[in-house]
């Protein structure tokens, strides 16, 4: 394992500031978006419908299976924010990722491994490769 000496990105989003003042599903999906996240992405690591993601957009109106995913996006986005910009975040969600086996993040989140997801998070932020 190498450490590197990553200097943090100091990004003073807009976005990043509203993801983290969400508290309702709405809201949470909204920031989702403008930070480049697709609603066919959003779909896809809750294991919903974009339609589906569309109407909690709107009303804030999601079920707690749905809403446990779409909290765990935005909480790992949220632990990425300083070390990549916004773009990057959405990038490193649907990259392959050596710390998850060659999975995307995406993809171990809509199986329901975020613990997994966070520590590869995690250790993207301390500049630790594998």
């Amino acid at each position: 394992m190498v450490r590197g000496n990553r200097v943090p990105v100091s990004v003073d989003s807009s976005e990043m500031r509203d993801l983290g003042r969400a508290v309702e599903a709405g809201a949470v999906v909204l920031a989702l978006e403008r930070l480049g996240f697709t609603q066919k992405t959003l779909a896809w690591v809750t294991a919903a419908t974009e339609r589906s993601v569309r109407n909690w957009r709107t009303t804030s109106a999601i079920r707690p299976r749905f809403a446990e995913r779409i909290w765990d996006v935005r909480e790992i986005a949220l632990l990425l924010d300083g070390s990549l910009s916004p773009r990057g975040i959405v990038q490193w969600f649907t990259a392959r990722n050596r710390v998850l086996d060659g999975k995307r993040p995406v993809d171990v989140l809509r199986s329901g491994g975020m613990d997994a997801v966070r520590k590869a998070a995690g250790s993207f932020v301390d500049g630790e490769y594998v």
